[in-house]
């Protein structure tokens, strides 16, 4: 598993066309697949004490929905083929390289 900014380039309908990923550009090849996942997320608001309970009060909960792409790529025809997932949220600025794995076959 990795957690590494992940430098994109999508084309103009948000499919991912290359990664640049340790000094390399890797094209994507064949069709990425893209899912999304949804969860809870909280952000306390205030350290304010609830004097009945004894406990913390206040605070924000949202949905925040994760996106994710796994596409595989290359650095060139004759260069192995990598799996690469990653994923962003409304809480990154950046897309994040979460795993990068061989492709058997290739």
């Amino acid at each position: 598993m990795l957690d590494e900014p992940a430098f994109v380039r999508f084309l103009p309908s948000g499919t991912p066309l290359a990664l640049r990923w340790r000094g390399s550009i890797w094209q994507v090849i064949g069709e990425p697949v893209s899912w999304s996942s949804s969860s809870s997320w909280w952000e306390p608001r205030t350290p304010a004490l609830d004097s009945s309970l004894g406990s913390p009060v206040g605070g924000q909960g949202s949905l925040v929905t994760t996106r994710f792409w796994r596409f595989q790529a290359q650095t060139g025809p004759a260069s192995p083929v990598l799996e690469f997932d990653m994923s962003t949220d409304p809480r990154w600025k950046d897309w994040r390289l979460r795993r990068v794995a061989g492709v058997d076959g290739f």
